[in-house]
């Protein structure tokens, strides 16, 4: 009677195991396949956008990522060009502010995609995202498991106390009935394994289908819309007799862009049809030149010289006149537009007077900047945050993306390390070391 005990026992553990594990697997897969979907997806936006991004068309980018932002779980969409600057922003803001979401704690994500237009670096496009689809399936997945580790619990009790019920019968029918009992037990797990499997691969299947083709496809349906608002707006110039020449080039301009971008999402969709999986990733590829260190500062002032000087800001620039290095010019020139910018807004508030110091040397083999101001600095919890995607002290005027774009330069595209030190009232300090010919 022990070892019937200590079967019923063993299996209750079996069967917790096996759905544990069958829990585990099926939220993996799930959850690996959700993801892959989804950067499919913004993939194929940040495509989208390449010809609007490099033609710097605000109108038709705006048109486009307020589209895109109806994609569910994407919260917000940002898009910079070559040099940082913001060409269109928008969020969700029904989705920012769901009770829903608050009380699930939903995970937050950033996913971010260079845009190229016939291999020139176009700009860039963020996405913020949320797990609200993979957090509902998983917790629908979880009270189906529940419910099966219940049912299963309660199954095997029962058999146990039937099983010391029938324990006084004689030894075969006590081993027959056991025998009978441990086939039915495969059985049923052997079903469970199998039903399993099938929900998860229908699950992935129409994933697959509605992120493949209802992106396109939404794409399409909004330069259609857009298309045809323009069409009415033209027709009604036509007809009121206030049609001029720069009002039909302008409208033949967009249509051709318009009719491109649904040319394009056509033939994406003909393409998933023959293979919902078929998915090139682009390589990114950052270009090196030979550079004159002081030469480039000067460009990066002069460019933002018109920004500079509605302010009260001075710049002081040590660099050697003869320092010349090979290295990649355009993430230098991004990461000293941000930092200025950056110093302008938070540092100084536009109007407060103040002094940006910026030093570039070699040594051992590295490029040293040191980024220095004298503003009003950073608390414990921003300097801890600074570096984070979309965090910043000033919602109204900042993106929360200029040290973030600073960072991912630095690291990412230099290959060097960052260093932040500040203090409230005391300015900010940033170090950024890169190794030279690092190609």
């Amino acid at each position: 009677m022990s070892a019937k005990m200590s079967s019923f026992s063993a299996w209750k553990i079996i069967s917790f195991i096996l759905l544990i594990v069958l829990f585990y697997l099926i939220s993996k897969i799930y959850l690996t396949d959700w993801e892959n979907n989804l950067y499919t997806t913004l993939e194929s936006f940040s495509k989208t956008l390449s010809h609007a991004v490099w033609t710097l068309n605000k109108e038709l980018i705006e048109a486009s990522i307020r589209n895109m932002i109806y994609v569910d779980d994407i919260l917000e969409i940002l898009v910079l060009d070559d040099k940082g600057e913001v060409l269109a922003h928008v969020t969700h803001d029904e989705r920012l502010s769901t009770n829903i979401e608050k009380f699930m704690n939903l995970k937050k994500s950033v996913k971010r995609f260079p845009i190229y237009y016939k291999d020139f670096f176009a700009g860039q496009v963020y996405f913020r995202y949320y797990y609200y689809s993979a957090t509902t399936f998983l917790l629908l997945l979880t009270v189906v498991f529940v419910s099966f580790l219940t049912s299963a619990y309660f199954a095997i009790d029962n058999l146990e106390k039937n099983s010391k019920l029938k324990s006084t019968l004689q030894e075969l029918s006590d081993a027959n009935a056991e025998l009978e009992l441990t086939l039915n037990e495969l059985e049923a797990t052997q079903q469970k394994v199998i039903n399993s499997e099938k929900m998860a691969a229908l699950g992935k299947l129409m994933v697959n289908i509605a992120h493949d083709v209802n992106t396109p496809t939404g794409v399409i349906y909004g330069s259609s819309t857009e298309l045809l608002t323009r069409l009415e707006r033209i027709h009604e110039k036509y007809l009121n007799d206030e049609l001029t020449e720069k009002d039909f080039e302008e409208f033949i301009a967009t249509c051709r862009e318009l009719l491109d971008i649904i040319v394009r999402n056509s033939e994406k969709i003909k393409q998933l049809v023959q293979s919902l999986k078929r998915v090139a990733m682009q390589e990114v590829t950052q270009v090196h030149s030979t550079v004159k260190l002081k030469d480039l500062i000067d460009d990066v002032l002069r460019t933002m010289h018109p920004r500079l000087r509605k302010t009260k800001v001075q710049i002081h620039v040590n660099v050697p006149d003869n320092l010349t290095v090979r290295t990649i010019p355009g993430a230098w020139v991004q990461i000293l537009m941000n930092l200025i910018d950056n110093s302008v807004i938070h540092g100084f508030e536009y109007d407060n007077p103040g002094n940006i110091y910026i030093s570039l040397y070699e040594k051992s083999g590295k490029l040293i900047l040191e980024y220095r101001d004298d503003g009003k600095g950073m608390d414990k919890e921003t300097k801890a945050r600074a570096f984070e995607p979309f965090f910043t002290t000033d919602p109204l005027h900042g993106t929360g993306l200029g040290l973030s774009i600073v960072h991912q330069l630095a690291v990412e595209v230099l290959h060097g390390d960052i260093e932040l030190y500040s203090e409230p009232g005391k300015g900010i300090t940033i170090v950024i070391s890169a190794p030279l010919n690092h190609e």
